[in-house]
């Protein structure tokens, strides 16, 4: 959700860290896929030192990238965008990251026309987006590589460990470099322990601590590349007297190209740029340049004066971090013309919100940043060599801040909560959270956007102490009032046995706020914290029941809660589990198919049954069983499969369901035959002698022949006589006589004859 005001290095270190990063001068031999993983989370308009934003600071970097990845036909480059559709305060938001482009080949154009294309407006979901590539990466060979660029932390409450076991589930080994853009220490902590992480606050720190990461992965390399420019005015080419200067969307000093008869010339390092034309009368500017290794990079810009047009800003003075309306007038054709907000003092090709524009003229809602620096609109042409140049500019407006302010009371029980009245702007990602007192801006726990409730309720932190109510917004980490909050100590108790059997269950009497979340469990003695078995929610019932474990030993109830990570011990007492018998009595051997009636000894806690599994079975494995609360002796259904086997005590009280108790069970195989005539009269009946069990549900059919497994038509069942009668089917043809069972489905063939019905 909230990003957090941090200085950021200037792109020229960004722009050779991620260079070294992803260059390499060879081919390689074996595939290697990397996903570059881009923030658009709305604070990324936020401005870094040197006055251009976070995005377009990334995006500027990234088309220097781009234009230099290595013309290599094993390497794989795709690009996962999270926060680009959804505001921060929209349903969605937490899911809000999208895999624009696979890792299929190297799709220079269209990489560079989606990074440039995007608008950051929404949350940062990076364990989400985590999760996602796990499965945007093939499970073949090959070197698999995560560049994820964030201007934040994770902001919707994923856990980033617990994301990375999803490549471990596909069996993927994945090299994940997190490049933080001078994050403060709260933000930087967050990335302990996940991937490589590197954290620069200078040019110089973000160069080292990228091409020393890289080094052993690949040697850098950096070549330029010839780029051509015509000038045209009025349809004729322009022989001479401009001059041309192509500067890095990244920054650094500009590169003069040479006029050679009309065509100017330079030899560049790929990536973006701007170039600047100077005629004796006027200078005009083309942005969105991007030069790539194996493109023609040859450009055509006309330098014709173009008809202004009319752009008008509604209102005159907007309200910082809201929206404002932009009418155009006059404008030409293209379908790729835009019109954005910027400073007035920002370069041409700088740009905050922005939207594609056709026709003459129209209007549009673009976001007004949340200061009060001066700021106009401004009408982009779209050129057919892919870069722009402005040709309309609205007259100069400054957005007011307007205040906020909190109601709610000035204290409340720690793990409670409150209801907090708001007044404000309500701009998109305004929100109210709770946060220690003097805790670093952009902090938060619980919160609720200021669009879904007024007033709204927010959770309250276990601990007691002094802590503030703030409204902030998402985007500009501003805040616009706080209101001070003292959290009481709540009291919580526990009441239960000081002793129980295993296995058996307990009441549990409890005292405490009973907040959504509040929980009473038992665990081992000394367990960590956050640590559960079974347990009941405060709000079911007081006392409530829980189910002990089925070992014996020294445990803990403990009062617990959802709202803290781990989940904190509110109130302890301990609780020791005594053994109890558990016996079992049956035959030591059986016929396969039969039925057999076992006899136990024990608890008969709720979930405790009876089972017959394959000798060593993992523990927790079950086959036909029945509850001990239904019967003893109970009757179960054996297997059709001779072998060795176990009749086990068991129980649902924990997972995998322990073994209480066993004994050993031989299985042995039944013998099956027919006495029966070879052939008879359709329609007539037979008598047919069987051999078998005898078992509950075998019977006697007839088929046709080679009919599936399970196929009956006339039958009888064993239990009804020996021999059987069974009528024989209308229908003369080839049939088989078998001898089947319900015990299982499909009803096996236990043995078969085959049988003519004759006319």
């Amino acid at each position: 959700m909230r990003e957090h005001t941090r200085k950021a290095p200037r792109r020229q270190g960004l722009a050779v860290g991620l260079l070294l990063l992803l260059g390499t001068a060879h081919a390689q031999t074996t595939p290697s896929y990397v996903e570059l993983i881009l923030d658009a989370s709305g604070s990324m308009f936020t401005r870094l030192d040197g006055g251009q934003t976070r995005i377009a600071a990334a995006q500027a970097v990234l088309n220097d990238l781009i234009g230099r990845l290595p013309a290599d036909p094993a390497l794989n480059v795709g690009l996962r965008l999270y926060g680009a559709r959804t505001t921060a305060s929209e349903t969605g938001a937490c899911q809000d990251s999208v895999l624009t482009l696979p890792m299929k080949g190297i799709d220079r154009t269209a990489l560079l026309q989606t990074v440039n294309q995007t608008r950051p407006k929404g949350a940062t979901p990076i364990a989400y987006s985590l999760t996602q590539a796990a499965n945007d990466f093939p499970t073949t060979a090959g070197k698999k590589l995560i560049v994820l660029v964030t201007d934040g932390q994770e902001s919707c409450r994923g856990d980033l460990k617990a994301a990375l076991a999803a490549f471990k589930d596909r069996g993927i080994e994945v090299d994940l470099r997190i490049i933080g853009i001078d994050l403060d220490a709260r933000a930087q902590q967050s990335f302990t322990g996940v991937g490589t992480f590197v954290n620069a606050r200078s040019i110089p720190e973000l160069a080292s601590a990228l091409g020393s990461a890289v080094q052993t992965v690949a040697p850098p390399t950096v070549a330029t590349v010839p780029v051509t420019v015509t000038l045209t005015s009025g349809g004729q080419p322009v022989a001479s007297g401009p001059t041309v200067t192509f500067t890095g969307s990244a920054g650094g000093a500009g590169t003069p190209l040479t006029n050679s008869g009309g065509t100017y010339g330079a030899s560049v390092l790929p990536g973006g740029y701007t170039a600047t034309v100077k005629t004796a009368t006027d200078t005009q500017t083309f942005g969105g340049l991007s030069v790539s290794v194996g493109a023609a990079n040859t450009f055509t810009f006309d330098v014709s004066p173009v008809g202004g047009v009319t752009l008008t800003v509604t209102p005159t003075q907007p309200i910082a971090g809201g929206k404002l309306s932009v009418a155009f007038s006059g404008a030409p054709a293209g379908a790729k013309n835009w019109v954005t907000v910027a400073r007035k003092t920002d370069a041409d090709p700088v740009y905050l919100d922005w939207a594609y524009v056709q026709g003459a003229s129209g209007t549009l809602d673009l976001n007004v940043p949340d200061d009060e620096n001066e700021y106009e609109a401004r009408y982009h042409l779209a050129n057919p060599d892919g870069s722009t140049r402005i040709i309309g500019r609205s007259a100069p407006f400054t957005p007011k801040r307007q205040g906020a302010s909190l109601s709610a009371p000035a204290t409340a029980q720690a793990g409670g909560k409150i209801e907090v009245k708001w007044q404000g702007p309500n701009n998109d990602g305004d929100y109210v959270t709770v946060v220690p007192k003097g805790a670093d801006v952009g902090a938060y726990t619980d919160y609720f956007y200021t669009r879904a409730a007024n007033p709204g309720t927010l959770s309250l932190p276990l601990t007691p102490g002094d802590y503030e109510l703030r409204y902030s917004n998402d985007k500009s980490v501003r805040v616009l009032a706080t209101l001070p909050l003292t959290l009481t100590s709540a009291t919580y108790t526990l009441q239960a046995p000081a002793s129980a059997v295993a296995g058996s269950a307990v009441q549990v009497k409890w005292q405490g706020p009973n907040n959504d979340g509040d929980y009473v469990t038992i665990v081992p003695k000394g367990a960590p914290v956050g640590q559960y078995t079974t347990y009941f929610y405060t709000r079911d019932g007081n006392p409530g029941t829980l189910k002990t474990p089925a070992a014996p030993g020294d445990y803990e109830l403990r009062y617990s809660s959802e709202h803290g990570t781990p989940n904190p011990t509110l109130a302890s007492v301990p609780l020791t589990l005594t053994g109890t018998t558990y016996t079992l009595s049956g035959p030591a051997s059986t016929s396969a198919g039969s039925e057999i009636q076992v006899k136990w000894t024990g608890p008969n806690n709720s979930g405790d049954y009876i089972t017959i599994v394959p000798k060593g079975a993992p523990v927790g494995t079950y086959t036909q069983y029945f509850y001990t609360k239904d019967a003893n002796p109970g009757k179960l259904k054996v297997p059709f499969a001779p072998g060795e086997y176990e009749l086990r005590y068991s129980t649902e009280g924990q997972s995998p369901n322990p073994t209480l108790a066993t004994m050993p069970l031989t299985i042995k195989s039944s013998t099956y035959s027919f006495t029966a005539p070879k052939q008879g009269k359709a329609g007539s009946t037979i008598q047919i002698k069987w051999a078998g069990p005898n078992n509950p549900g075998e019977y006697i059919t007839i088929v046709k022949k080679g009919a599936p497994v399970g196929s009956y038509l006339n039958y009888t069942y064993t239990r009804d006589g020996n021999p059987v009668t069974l009528r024989l089917p209308d229908e003369p043809g080839e049939y088989e006589l078998r001898y089947s069972t319900e015990a299982a489905s499909p009803n096996p063939t236990l043995y078969s004859t085959p049988f003519t019905v004759t006319k």
